[in-house]
């Protein structure tokens, strides 16, 4: 049993050095003093997991189907002991939208593994996993070998609601695993032929575009975010220059030379060499960022996640995320447009005038 004022002390420190907020501290205080009063009222002198697991449970913690700011909480009091222990918070766990079935579950790790010995990059393969685990949860079977027609008519239901391309790249991967478990003799060669083909191109639809005002009033909306000055230099990157959520992502000081005003990288989709001249206003919110907001880290990214421990956002959904809930704040009317970071590449930025 761990004395809990003193995992409360080691586990302070710890926030302190490795720079996290005041206001993530307070947080993190609020919940340990709320088990403290629960200790104080249960007798309960010392502190475990044991002890952890009860209080989350009588706090009504413990389910995995509580809002986020719950099981935030629920993480403050978990980085008591883990700091203790492996001298570092647990590592955060993120649930993906569509589970597997069990029954699903060997043919999606076999399917994962045929991925990777094709050779795919990584990013390709997680789009992938994303739709299969998208189609066992919407096919209607409960394994493969009860994939029929109807199992992929229900699934193509279920995505009626895309684009005609995001349709046609969903089925075209559920096809793709459909002969996967055929070949394998997991589920019959009809199932595989059953999955409609739908044409799309990416250039057969109008992109959207959003106007100078409206990228101006997105940008906005950044006062309320933890990190408004590298959300701001995100987007102008984004609308101004064109960059790919991926090469923003990637994008190193290095990469930045000041003088000249220019961005140099190489296109992590084309493996083209860019060298991009900087517009004043995206001169300015970069140094902004660099110089009053982004944490004092070796690291030579140049945008960090908002919370400590800091890092590279590791994450492009991170970016689409943060515009999608400023497009909402902003009242910008995306009905019929994409209205992600890759939507912000077509805006009319001609006149350049932003505030």
């Amino acid at each position: 049993m761990y004395d809990l004022e003193q995992l409360i002390e080691g586990a302070r420190k710890y926030l302190r050095a490795n720079k996290h907020s005041r206001s993530s501290i307070a947080h993190h205080e609020a919940a340990w003093k709320r088990l403290q009063a629960w200790c104080d009222e249960k007798d309960v002198d010392g502190f475990d997991h044991e002890v952890e697991e009860r209080y989350l449970g009588e706090s009504g913690l413990i389910r995995d189907d509580l809002p986020r700011r719950v099981r935030t909480e629920r993480g403050y009091v978990r980085c008591l002991l883990s700091i203790e222990e492996t001298g570092a918070p647990p590592e955060r766990t993120f649930k993906s939208r569509f589970a597997v079935p069990p029954g699903f579950e060997a043919a999606y790790e076999a399917y994962a593994a045929e991925l990777v010995a094709r050779g795919l990059k990584p990013v390709t393969q997680a789009g992938y996993l994303c739709t299969v685990r998208n189609f066992c949860a919407n096919c209607g079977a409960s394994g493969p070998e009860g994939l029929n027609a109807l199992s992929i008519g229900e699934f193509a239901e279920s995505i009626a609601g895309c684009a005609p391309q995001t349709r046609s790249s969903k089925l075209y991967t559920a096809r793709d695993f459909l002969r996967f478990l055929a070949g394998a003799g997991l589920c019959g060669p009809e199932a595989a032929g059953a999955a409609p083909l739908i044409p799309g191109h990416k250039h057969s639809t109008v992109p959207s575009a959003y106007t100078a005002s409206e990228v101006s009033s997105l940008l906005g909306c950044f006062q309320r975010s933890l990190r408004p000055k590298r959300d701001r230099a995100i987007v102008l990157l984004a609308a101004v220059l064109g960059m790919r959520a991926g090469d923003i992502k990637a994008l190193m000081l290095s990469d930045i030379d000041w003088r000249s005003k220019t961005i140099s990288f190489v296109q992590r989709k084309t493996h083209v060499a860019n060298a991009l001249p900087m517009p004043e206003e995206v001169l300015l919110a970069l140094a902004d960022y660099i110089k009053n907001e982004r944490p004092d880290v070796e690291d030579d990214h140049v945008f960090m996640t908002a919370n400590a421990p800091y890092h590279a956002m590791e994450s492009s959904h991170v970016f689409h995320r943060m515009v999608t809930r400023s497009f909402a704040e902003a009242g910008i009317e995306t009905a019929g447009k994409h209205h992600g970071m890759h939507s912000l590449r077509g805006a009319d930025m001609t006149d350049r005038k932003i505030t």
